[in-house]
C-alpha cells in the first residue's frame, strides 16, 4: 500500500484536482476536452461550430471535423487568435464571426473556448447575450481549457448542458419521454426491456444523444419525464428540471433490485400507466443472481481499472450489499454527480482511494502488489495473476432488471474461471 499513499480517497476528494496520477511516467496525454465538445457537437444534425483559440486548436480542430456527420449541413469554422488578442481579448472578432456564420445559413452555433481566450477571462457569455438578438442562429457557448481537467468527459457533459441553453419552453406532451443518452442510430445495441414496454404502450421515445437533429434539443421541453441512461446526461436532466420543472430519473446508477423496483413504480406514477407484471421474470432472476452473489462475493477485495466504462462510484456504493471492498478506484473524471456518491459512500463506511490510470507498464506492478481479489476492467500489462471482469463496455446503454443479473453474473464466471485456471 505504499506505492498508492499519495492518492487521495474519496471522502477527501472535491473536484478534478482531488484525482491523481496512479503513478508518474512519460505520457502523451489524455484528449484535449475540445476532441470531444467538438465531435459531440459535429454530430448534432444542424448544428454548427465556432471553435476559438490557438493556431494549434485550429490544426486539432480540423482533424476532429474531417468526420463531422452533416458537415455539408452545418459550418465548422475556427477562429485563430492574433498576438495582440492574445492580450487585449478577441471579442470584436467572435462577434463578427459570429454574424458571418448567421449571415451563411447556420441554424444553430456553438461557441466553443480553449485554453488561451478562458485564461484571459474572454467573457463568452457576455457575447452570446449581447449577439443573439441580432442574429437567426441559436447560440450557445461552452469552456473548454484542458487546464482544468485530467481529461476529456467534461466535453461531453458540459456541451450537452450547453444546449439547455438553446432550448425554449413548450406546452407539455403526456405522450412524449426523453430518454437521454441513446441515439436513434444504435441499431447494434440491445434495446432495453423497459424502453421496449414504453413503446408498446404507445409513448414517443425522443431520443436526446449524438446523431440527434438539434430541433430535438430544442424542443424537448414538452416531455413529460426525462429518462438518463449516461452519466454524461445527468447535469442537462437537472438543468431540465429546475429551469423547465421536467422531471429526471437517472436509471444508469442504479442496480439494486430494489431499488429499481422503487424506480420503476416511480416511473408508473408520473406516466399514469401500469407495468401488469411484465418485468416479473427479469426481476426474478435478477434476485436470484443477488442471491447467489451474497454467498460468494462477500468480503472481497477489488480495483477498478481505466477500462471499466461503469461509473464506479455507484457500483461501489451497490457492491457493498454484498459486503465487497474497494481498494482503489479509477475515475476518468470527477463528475458533479459524483459529489453525492462520495457522501453516500462515505455514510455506510467506505472510502476507497482514487486515482487516474493512464501508464498500463507503470500501473500493473501497483495494481498487482495490492493483491486485489478482483479487478473491474483489464490490467494491461499485468501478469494475469488477478481475475478481470472484462468487456464491460457490453453493458452500454443497458439499465434495469438485466442490466443486474448480467453484472453479477459476469463477475461471478469471471471468479469460476479464474479458479479453474489454477487462480485463487
Amino acid at each position: 500500500m505504499n506505492r498508492i499513499q499519495h492518492l487521495k480517497k474519496i471522502a477527501s476528494v472535491k473536484s478534478n484536482a482531488g484525482i491523481k496520477f496512479l503513478t508518474s511516467a512519460a505520457f502523451p496525454g489524455s484528449h484535449c476536452p475540445l476532441h470531444t465538445s467538438l465531435a459531440l457537437s459535429t454530430n448534432i444534425r444542424g448544428m454548427s461550430t465556432l471553435v476559438v483559440g490557438t493556431a494549434e486548436c485550429s490544426i486539432y480542430s480540423r482533424n476532429v471535423v474531417k468526420k463531422a456527420r452533416y458537415s455539408e449541413e452545418t459550418l465548422h469554422w475556427m477562429y485563430v487568435l492574433d498576438s495582440n488578442e492574445v492580450v487585449f481579448g478577441c471579442r470584436k472578432g467572435v462577434i463578427d464571426a459570429i454574424k458571418e456564420m448567421d449571415k451563411e445559413g447556420a441554424e444553430a452555433i456553438m461557441v466553443i473556448l480553449t485554453c488561451v481566450p478562458e485564461v484571459i477571462g474572454e467573457d463568452i457569455e457576455g457575447i452570446i447575450h449581447e449577439v443573439q438578438p441580432q442574429v437567426k442562429a441559436r447560440l450557445s457557448s461552452v469552456l473548454m481549457g484542458h487546464f482544468r481537467c485530467n481529461s476529456h468527459p467534461s466535453g461531453y457533459w458540459k456541451t450537452l448542458l450547453s444546449f439547455g441553453g438553446m432550448m425554449e419552453k413548450r406546452d407539455i406532451n403526456s405522450n412524449i419521454v426523453n430518454i437521454l443518452g441513446r441515439s436513434t442510430d444504435e441499431d447494434n445495441i440491445p434495446m432495453p426491456e423497459l424502453l421496449m414496454e414504453l413503446e408498446k404502450k404507445g409513448f414517443h421515445l425522443r431520443m436526446l444523444a449524438p446523431k440527434s437533429d438539434i430541433k430535438d434539443f430544442i424542443g424537448a421541453t414538452d416531455a413529460k419525464l426525462n429518462l438518463v441512461i449516461s452519466p454524461y446526461m445527468n447535469p442537462l436532466a437537472d438543468m431540465m428540471d429546475k429551469q423547465f420543472s421536467i422531471p429526471f430519473i437517472s436509471l444508469h446508477e442504479i442496480y439494486n433490485v430494489l431499488e429499481i423496483d422503487e424506480t420503476y413504480r416511480k416511473i408508473e406514477e408520473i406516466l399514469s400507466i401500469s407495468w401488469d407484471n411484465r418485468f416479473d421474470e427479469l426481476r426474478e432472476k435478477a434476485l436470484m443472481a443477488e442471491k447467489k452473489a451474497e454467498k460468494e462475493l462477500g468480503g472481497l477485495r477489488y480495483i477498478s481499472t481505466g477500462r471499466n466504462p461503469i461509473p464506479p462510484l455507484a457500483l461501489a456504493f451497490y457492491l457493498n450489499k454484498f459486503n465487497m471492498i474497494p481498494i482503489l478506484l479509477h475515475m476518468e473524471e470527477f463528475y458533479p454527480d459524483d459529489r453525492q456518491w462520495a457522501k453516500k459512500l462515505e455514510e455506510v463506511g467506505i472510502n476507497p482511494f482514487v486515482c487516474h490510470m493512464v501508464n498500463d507498464k507503470r500501473d500493473a506492478p501497483v495494481l498487482e502488489e495490492l493483491e486485489p481479489d478482483l479487478s473491474f476492467g483489464e490490467i494491461f500489462e499485468g501478469t494475469g495473476k488477478v481475475p478481470c471482469v472484462s468487456y464491460l463496455y457490453e453493458l452500454y446503454g443497458q439499465i434495469g432488471y438485466e442490466r443486474t443479473s448480467f453484472l453479477l453474473n459476469r463477475i461471478m464466471n469471471t471468479l469460476e474461471n479464474h479458479k479453474n485456471k489454477g487462480g485463487i
